[in-house]
C-alpha cells in the first residue's frame, strides 16, 4: 500500500491507498488506537459487495463488530436519518471507545462522519470510501454533513477522521455512471493544481471506463492508471487541505465547478444528475466564464470541455431556468459577504477565486450549456 499524509496538527492522518487490500483494515483499525468494539456504517449494496470481507478482518484483529445499514442515495443524507443511526448508536450499546467505519460512497461518508463527530460529542471513525468519487473526494478533508431543503450540505461540521482506507479494486464494481462521476472530480484536481495530470488523463482516457475491466489484461493496466489516479488526486487534496482546513482561503479552489454544479443538483432534486456530472457543466460553465473575462485562453478552455466530453460526462442541461440557478446560487455556503464565489482558471493547473463576475455574464454562459 501507499501512504498519503494530511498534515493537521494534531489531527493528522494517513490515506492508505491499495489494491485488494481490505484484508488489512482491522490490523489498521488496532494500530490506530484501542478500542472497544467497531460499528460499520453501510448501505445494502456496498454490505453485500465488501461487508463480510470488511467484517471478517476486523473480527480477525480482535474486534465485535455490528452493522448499521441505511438507505441509497443523496435523498437519505438528512437529519430524520442521521437521527435513525443515533438510536441504533444508542441500542448496540455504543460509547466513546466505538470506533465506526464508513464503508460506501460520498453519501455514507458525509453523514457517518456527521453522526461520528456529534454522537456522544464525537467519536473516533474511519473513511473506506468504494466510489471513485468518494476515494478522491469526499473521504479526505473531513467535511461531514446532511441535506437540507434549500441546500446541499447545508449542515455540517468539519471532523476529520482516523484515517482513510481505500482498495481501488472497489473501483471494477462500479456502473459506467458511478465512475464517471467520481472522474468529474478527478479532472478538477488536473485543472486547479497540475497540468501534467490533466495531459496524463488526456493520454490515459481510454482506460477511464468500465470497459477496460471486462478482460484480464485491460484490467491489470486499468487498475495500475487507477492506482496513479487516485494516488496523484489524494495527493493533491491532501496538500490543500492542510494548508486550510476549514476552507477559509485556499481549500475554496477545490469548489471549481461546484457553485453552478450545487446549484443543478438543488433544483433537481439530486435526481437527474449525479454530483460528479452537475461538477462537469459547472467547470464548463467557469471555463466559459474565465474565458469571457479573458482570464483563460480559448484553447484551454476548449481542452476542458473536450476531455469532458470525451469521457462521457455532460456539459449541457435540459429544461433549467438561468433565473433559477442564479436565485440558488444566493444560498450557497461559499458566499462571502453577499458576493458570489467563483473558482476560475488561468490556465490549466492554476486557479483564482473571484467575486466580481457580473451576473449578466454567468447569464449568457447558463444560456449557452442549454438554460432558459
Amino acid at each position: 500500500m501507499s501512504k498519503v499524509r494530511v498534515e493537521l496538527g494534531e489531527r493528522s492522518y494517513d490515506i492508505f491507498i491499495g489494491q485488494d487490500n481490505l484484508s488489512e483494515l482491522g490490523d489498521t483499525i488496532k494500530r490506530s488506537n484501542s478500542y472497544d468494539k467497531v460499528i460499520i456504517i453501510t448501505d445494502p449494496l456496498v454490505d453485500d459487495l465488501y461487508g463480510d470481507q470488511v467484517r471478517a478482518s476486523i473480527r480477525a484483529a480482535g474486534y465485535k463488530v455490528d452493522t448499521v445499514q441505511i438507505g441509497r442515495g443523496e435523498k437519505h443524507k438528512t437529519l430524520p436519518q442521521a437521527a435513525k443511526i443515533y438510536d441504533k448508536l444508542v441500542e448496540l450499546g455504543a460509547h466513546r471507545d466505538t470506533f465506526l467505519v464508513s464503508l460506501g460512497g460520498g453519501v455514507i461518508g458525509d453523514i457517518s462522519g456527521f453522526v461520528a463527530s456529534t454522537y456522544m460529542r464525537g467519536v473516533s471513525y474511519a473513511q473506506v470510501p468504494t466510489t471513485l468519487l468518494s476515494q478522491v473526494d469526499a473521504s479526505i478533508g473531513g467535511k461531514t454533513g446532511v441535506d437540507h431543503p434549500k441546500g446541499k450540505n447545508l449542515i455540517g461540521v468539519f471532523y476529520q477522521p482516523k484515517f482513510v482506507f481505500i482498495d481501488v479494486r472497489a473501483l471494477t464494481t462500479l456502473p459506467e455512471k458511478e465512475l464517471m462521476t467520481g472522474l468529474a472530480e478527478v479532472i478538477k484536481y488536473g485543472i486547479i493544481d497540475d497540468d501534467d495530470f490533466f495531459k496524463f488523463l488526456e493520454a490515459n482516457s481510454h482506460h477511464l471506463n468500465t470497459k477496460a475491466f471486462e478482460e484480464e489484461e485491460t484490467l491489470r493496466a486499468a487498475l495500475k492508471v487507477w492506482l496513479t489516479i487516485v494516488a496523484e488526486s489524494c495527493k493533491i487534496k491532501a496538500r490543500v487541505v492542510s494548508q486550510d482546513e476549514r476552507e477559509s482561503g485556499l481549500r475554496m479552489i477545490l469548489n471549481y465547478g461546484h457553485t453552478i454544479g450545487h446549484a443543478i443538483e438543488t433544483l433537481t432534486k439530486y435526481e437527474k444528475y449525479t454530483h460528479g456530472e452537475a461538477v462537469a457543466i459547472g467547470m464548463v460553465c467557469a471555463a466559459s466564464i474565465a474565458k469571457y473575462m479573458k482570464m483563460l485562453d480559448k484553447e484551454s478552455s476548449g481542452r476542458i470541455k473536450d476531455l469532458l466530453d470525451k469521457l462521457g460526462l455532460p456539459t449541457m442541461v435540459e429544461r433549467l431556468s438561468a433565473k433559477r440557478i442564479i436565485s440558488s446560487l444566493s444560498v450557497d455556503k461559499k458566499i462571502r459577504k453577499g458576493r458570489m464565489q467563483f473558482v476560475l482558471p488561468t490556465h490549466i493547473g492554476k486557479v483564482e477565486i473571484r467575486n466580481n463576475v457580473p451576473l449578466k455574464m454567468v447569464r449568457k454562459v447558463l444560456k449557452e450549456i442549454g438554460c432558459r
